[in-house]
């Protein structure tokens, strides 16, 4: 029977693997999507939403977004990534891309970009129920907090950013939703991706040392999460300023799909980076730096 360190690196190991399993699985049903339909149609992989694709995005989205939350990071600002990405991955699922006047019933004269009708309850239902759902876990981690650890502490400091997240949202979604129909996707999507290139930027700054698998040293991990963090990052900034220079028309737009390749791309450095990270704490499980790891049960 497992000790209950061993216990936990193997939660650990299984919570961890589940991420790039979901991954995996949406990449699969893209592939099977694009299979059917003879070639590349969907113009991004947000466009799946309305696709045979989208209970599988969704649902990995919201997986995806409760394992981020969970699984701890280091104090170094990656856990507070890891949890602000956790947040913003269901609402990238449950908030669709807009589409544009062409689609059968989608938007009224004159409107470039709306969200179809036919979708509009669903996603009234679903990103009011997050939202519930979030200022739930946000009272009942501050009552936690301040019950263990009171006011003025690390954790009571740590929960700022994910409360001013929420408000934003609620105010948002209040009082200007139309706002958040034309833009909420793809911001949400544009930060999601921006703060996992952070997570991979920390370690590659700051590895933490250990014992490792593959035969590769700290210092070999570095190396990758190194790449893989720039590789983002210059993808999520090319990709932000080529989309830009379309809707000024500024840029031409000669390939639909090229949306969907840049997603593509920085969904398969995502699984790359979970995968070496995964590797790298596979025989340690948590970081000892990681947030919360001095409460631990020894």
């Amino acid at each position: 029977m497992p000790s209950r360190s061993q216990s936990a690196i193997l939660t650990y190991r299984a919570l961890r693997m589940g991420v790039v399993a979901t991954a995996l699985l949406l990449m699969t049903s893209l592939v099977l999507e694009i299979i059917r339909t003879h070639g590349l149609q969907l113009t991004s992989i947000s466009a799946s939403y309305y696709s045979p694709v989208r209970n599988v995005f969704v649902g990995v989205l919201v997986a995806t977004g409760m394992a981020l939350i969970a699984i701890m990071g280091r104090e170094k600002s990656e856990d507070s990534a890891l949890n602000l990405a956790g947040m913003l991955a269901p609402t990238i699922g449950m908030l669709p891309t807009t589409v544009g006047p062409s689609a059968p019933g989608a938007c009224q004269a004159g409107v470039a970009r709306c969200i179809p009708a036919t979708t509009l309850v669903d996603v009234e239902n679903n990103v009011s129920s997050l939202l519930v759902l979030g200022l739930l876990v946000l009272i009942g981690v501050l009552i936690w907090v301040l019950r263990t650890h009171g006011g003025g502490s690390v954790q009571l400091r740590r929960m700022i950013l994910p409360a001013a997240l929420w408000l934003v949202s609620a105010i948002l979604w209040l009082f200007a939703r139309e706002l958040v129909f034309v833009h909420g996707h793809n911001l949400a999507a544009f930060c999601f991706f921006l703060l996992l290139a952070w997570v991979a930027r920390i370690n590659a700054m700051d590895p933490p040392e250990g014992v490792t698998v593959m035969g590769l040293t700290p210092t070999d991990y570095q190396r990758g999460y190194r790449i893989i963090s720039w590789a983002m990052i210059v993808t999520i900034v090319l990709t932000a300023i080529y989309d830009i220079g379309i809707m000024l028309t500024w840029l031409p737009d000669p390939f639909p799909q090229w949306f969907f390749v840049a997603e593509s791309l920085l969904l398969a450095l995502f699984i790359a980076f979970w995968t070496l990270q995964t590797a790298h704490f596979w025989r340690a499980g948590v970081p000892d730096d990681a947030a919360g790891a001095e409460e631990t049960v020894a």
